[in-house]
């Protein structure tokens, strides 16, 4: 754990969790499985939106998150950047990106669709676990119905939302700023965000083993 009051292990910690590797295939896990709930017909935007509020909850409930990724506010509430850019990867001619998700999903412009390649695989399916599922079906049920506008609401209702202000885009969101604003000491703060860091460092040298 690292101590209350150690200024220069804070700012570590909070370095370490502002560069952390985004666990991309756990991301295709879940959004393929959200697909699946959707019968392969999911609206984009509320894609995003179903993966930050899964990532997020992984977080409070868990202490970690499910996707290691950076989180920001944008005007129509947090997401996943990672996730936000690997969805826009799937567009038919998008080039400006350095994901590359086309593979596993497509998504239609006209009527913002997004879909499944293969709409019989689960991809790395391996990778969730009966709670990941479980919790992931009570997510897609409980915004199922949700239209753009309801979405937007439940995202900017969220305690650690950021509302932008003039020609601002986005504004990021650590993970201490999330920890913070949904009731976790400082104390409780030093130690997640330290346990997120060695987590992230061991798969990281797990990975090249």
């Amino acid at each position: 754990m690292i101590e209350k009051g150690n200024a220069k292990a804070l700012s570590k910690s909070d370095a370490y969790c502002s560069n952390l590797t985004f666990n991309e295939e756990k991301a295709i896990s879940v959004l393929s499985y959200l697909c699946a709930l959707a019968h392969n017909k999911l609206n984009h935007y509320k894609a995003a939106k179903l993966m930050y509020l899964y990532d997020r909850e992984v977080l409070l409930e868990t202490g970690e998150p499910a996707f290691f990724g950076q989180h920001f506010s944008l005007p129509a509430g947090p997401i996943v950047s990672e996730v936000n850019n690997a969805i826009k990867s799937c567009l038919k001619d998008e080039l400006d990106t350095y994901f590359d998700w086309k593979r596993y999903f497509k998504l239609n412009e006209q009527n913002h669709q997004l879909s499944q390649t293969n709409s019989e695989e689960l991809y790395y399916s391996g990778l969730l676990s009966d709670e990941d599922r479980l919790r992931l079906t009570n997510l897609y049920n409980k915004y199922k119905s949700h239209d753009f506008g309801a979405m937007r609401e439940v995202m900017h209702a969220l305690p650690e939302h950021i509302e932008l202000t003039g020609d601002e885009r986005r504004k990021p969101l650590s993970y201490r700023h999330i920890l913070e604003k949904n009731g976790f000491t400082p104390e409780q703060i030093e130690e997640l965000l330290s346990e997120i860091a060695y987590e992230n460092l061991f798969c990281i040298v797990t990975n090249q083993l």
